[in-house]
Parts: C-alpha cells; sequence; structure tokens
C-alpha cells in the first residue's frame, strides 16, 4: 500500500518505522502544505494523521494556534483527500482526553458513542475535530482514540518518561494506550475490507493509575517511591485541570484483542529501562 504519515511526534514516528511493509511517505511539514498536488504525487491507499499539538497548558496559552492544528487542518486535508474521488482511507489520531471521568455519570467507562464532555481546551479541540471528520464522509475516516500513550522509547511525550518526573502522583483509575497496541489497531484499519471505519476507542486491557505506574517505575530503579496525593488537591493547583478517563470498546476488544495493561506495562518498563542504558 501507499501510504502517507502524518506528524513526526511520538505516534507518528513509530508509525512511519512500524509500518515497513509498505510504501511510506512519512510527512513531517504543517498539515496545510500537503496540498492536493502532493496527494496526487503519491496517490496514497491511506493517509494517516497523527499531527497536532498535544501539549495541556500550550494549548491554553496558544489557543488560536491549537485550533487551526487540532482542528482546522485536519479537517481541510480530508476534505482535500475527498476532492480526488478515489476510494482513500483517512485515519485521523484523536485522543481518549475528550471524556472527563474517570468514569461517566452511572459509573461507567466511555464508549465510542458517549457524548464528549472535554474538561480542557486541548480535549475540546479533538472533540470538534472528530465531529467535523464525521460530518465530510463518515465512510472514509477511522478516528482513533488512545490514552496516556507509552512504549519503550524514553521520548519526552512517553507518558513512562512524565511520570517519573512528578514526586507525588494519584491514585485514580486510568486507561493507557501503548504504541504497540495503537499501531495494531492500525494496521488492522488498512487491511480491513469492511470494518474499520468509525470510532475506536484504542486502550491495552484493564486500568491502572498514575500512582502504581511511579511504583512499577520505582522497582525498575529509574525513579524514587511516589507519594500519594488526591485529585482534589492535583486539581488545586494545576492549571489546565488534568483529564482521567477510563475506556472500553466492544468492537476493539472483539477484533484487536488487547493484552491486559500489566502485563504490557511491566514487559515495556522492562524494554524502556533498558533502552535508558
Amino acid at each position: 500500500m501507499n501510504i502517507i504519515i502524518v506528524g513526526n511526534g511520538q505516534v507518528g514516528s513509530a508509525l512511519a518505522a512500524a509500518l515497513g511493509e509498505h510504501s511510506i511517505t512519512h510527512w513531517k511539514n504543517d498539515l496545510d502544505l500537503l496540498t492536493v498536488e502532493e496527494l496526487k504525487k503519491v496517490m496514497p491507499d491511506a493517509v494517516i494523521n497523527a499531527a497536532g499539538k498535544t501539549d495541556l497548558k500550550w494549548c491554553e496559552e496558544n489557543a488560536r494556534e491549537a485550533f487551526r492544528s487540532n482542528v482546522e487542518a485536519p479537517v481541510k486535508l480530508y476534505q482535500r483527500i475527498l476532492s480526488l474521488g478515489t476510494p482513500i482511507r483517512f485515519l485521523h489520531c484523536s485522543s481518549g482526553c475528550i471524556w472527563d471521568g474517570p468514569y461517566d455519570e452511572h459509573g461507567m467507562p466511555f464508549t465510542p458513542t458517549h457524548p464528549a464532555r472535554p474538561a480542557a481546551y486541548y480535549s475540546w479541540t479533538k472533540a470538534a475535530c472528530d465531529l467535523l471528520l464525521l460530518n465530510e464522509n463518515p465512510s472514509m475516516a477511522a478516528i482513533l482514540r488512545p490514552r496516556q500513550v507509552y512504549s519503550a522509547s524514553p521520548t519526552p511525550r512517553n507518558t513512562l518518561t512524565k511520570i517519573r518526573t512528578y514526586p507525588k502522583l494519584i491514585q485514580t483509575p486510568n486507561s493507557m494506550s501503548s504504541l504497540d497496541i495503537i499501531i495494531k489497531t492500525i494496521r488492522h484499519c488498512l487491511h480491513s475490507p469492511s470494518d474499520w471505519n468509525g470510532i475506536w476507542n484504542i486502550y491495552d486491557v484493564g486500568v491502572t493509575t498514575p500512582f502504581h505506574i511511579g511504583e512499577l517505575l520505582a522497582r525498575a530503579g529509574l525513579r524514587s517511591m511516589p507519594q500519594a496525593f488526591t485529585k482534589s488537591e492535583l486539581d488545586s493547583f494545576h492549571k489546565p485541570k488534568r483529564v482521567d478517563t477510563v475506556l472500553y470498546d466492544e468492537r476493539f476488544e472483539r477484533l484487536i484483542k488487547p493484552e491486559p495493561l500489566e502485563e504490557v506495562l511491566v514487559r515495556t518498563i522492562d524494554r524502556y529501562s533498558a533502552a535508558l542504558k
């Protein structure tokens, strides 16, 4: 397949490396520069958008640019793809952070059909983009919603790297998404003849807490043992508000068959530790 991967961050770079069995064009420039003419040069079978602004504080302080990057540019790119008149799949990396939980009002995890309830401007941009993309043409778009992405690569955006830096951590339930399960889901979306589009919640099965991840990192010798504090204590000074979310997706679990989170975490932390040596 001819695939354009947009974005040079944690997810985009990992996808470009992992999908080497295909003909990959790794687009590292702005989405607005991926014009119709550039698309025609490749005539891709699929475009994967992993670009965007993800830092919550930065998005609050740079609201106009965050809106352009996270909403306007992806929607305009999808419109250009549709204008070519050929069946090109568009896989858009969104976020499970569009829900402020960790659970809904009934104490249940958030599913793909739950209405968004953003608690931060970043979350609002991701939710708005999802709706606008599906409004354009839902049949040729897949919306991928991971949560707290982590991997064995010690990069700044890796959730494991972030948690190493915080002396105090909350014990609030959350979902997490390994890069491996994101890649597995995207492979399914690329190759499935029919069941690939629409919204996907992407996660490793089970829940954990930032505090427990800190404990696992401490046992691996990668930080000191964390101190616990409450979510209300964190919210009293952390602006914008931290989002906590637990995800569920029946279709995802049935088709992708994700592994248990605790097993993947332990295995990934071992590889992460080795990468630091």
